[in-house]
């Protein structure tokens, strides 16, 4: 039990490394956000502690990963859980937005820096979890340099993960991003490269790994595709995540001097959560690690 209103230096210094700076441009009045992390507030004293929590996740390895690695831990602290399953990215901020769950984990920092300036929510980002990258899939061809004229690649609709897919292009050489935007805000008109007459199809993002067998080629986020019986090694080519990729986790900000927030975060710093996510044989053992698991084993 946190018996004091404040967090140890020590404690304050690591956390503040979880939070994201998220360069938004290209829009008016978005500037540079840094999200606030638990080691800006206090504790809220005198108050009923909440125990019952309801997590909001989409179809992916996250709410496995919840349950698996953050939730027996808590459940020794007296806390129940209950998953609360969404079908599409929008819905589980809107349901975090409303009070209908008391925290998230499914999206990255980008995607929650925009939702909260489209929408006009006040969220926050309490951690980084281990992320699935995203990745180019095929059931036609077993290589990326299978590549002749007017090949077809399906990639997620939504505005957040249809820039990352670009990038994800780009890097593989596919196409080529013009020099002087900001690619984290790419659209289709920004290729200015198309050398192999790509017809791009633009999909919902869940719906992808079902639409795999009519492209060459999809680009898939890696919740996605798990859900859909692929593995991350399945990809031909996988993104290496930039830190606003990253998962989190989400409350209301208004709920980040709860009690269920630093003890969520207490877990996430014990041995038991690593030896759970690092565990070789475990489910997440190709998730790329976020920096505070990198700078925590140094």
């Amino acid at each position: 039990m946190i018996k004091s209103c404040s967090f140890p230096a020590y404690i304050k210094a690591a956390l503040i490394i979880l939070s994201a700076v998220v360069f938004l441009s290209g829009c008016t009045g978005r500037y540079t956000v840094a999200l606030p992390t638990v080691a800006d507030f206090d504790l809220h004293t005198g108050a009923v502690a909440r125990k019952d929590l309801r997590v909001g996740v989409v179809p992916g390895p996250y709410g496995d990963m919840f349950m698996d690695a953050i939730y027996p831990s808590l459940s020794e602290m007296g806390y129940t859980a209950e998953l609360v399953f969404f079908d599409n990215f929008t819905l589980p901020n809107f349901a975090l937005a409303k009070n209908e769950i008391d925290l998230n984990m499914f999206q990255h920092y980008r995607y929650l820096v925009n939702f909260k300036f489209d929408n006009d929510v006040s969220l926050s980002a309490i951690a980084e979890v281990p992320t699935a990258s995203m990745g180019i899939y095929s059931a036609k061809h077993e290589s990326i340099d299978y590549l002749h004229n007017n090949i077809t690649v399906s990639l997620p609709d939504d505005s957040t993960n249809l820039a990352r897919a670009l990038i994800v292009l780009e890097n593989a050489g596919l196409i080529r991003l013009a020099p002087y935007v900001d690619k984290a805000r790419a659209t289709l008109n920004d290729i200015v490269s198309n050398a192999y007459n790509i017809e791009f199809v633009p999909l919902p993002a869940h719906a992808l790994v079902q639409e795999l067998p009519y492209s060459d080629f999809a680009v898939i986020n890696g919740n996605f595709a798990l859900s859909g019986g692929l593995k991350l090694s399945d990809a031909v080519f996988n993104e290496w995540l930039q830190p606003y990729y990253v998962n989190v986790i989400a409350v209301r900000t208004e709920d980040l001097g709860e009690r269920f927030v630093s003890d969520i975060l207490t877990v996430m710093r014990s041995e038991a959560y690593w030896e759970i996510i690092t565990d070789p044989n475990s489910a997440y053992a190709d998730f790329q690690l976020p920096l505070n698991f990198v700078l925590r084993n140094r």
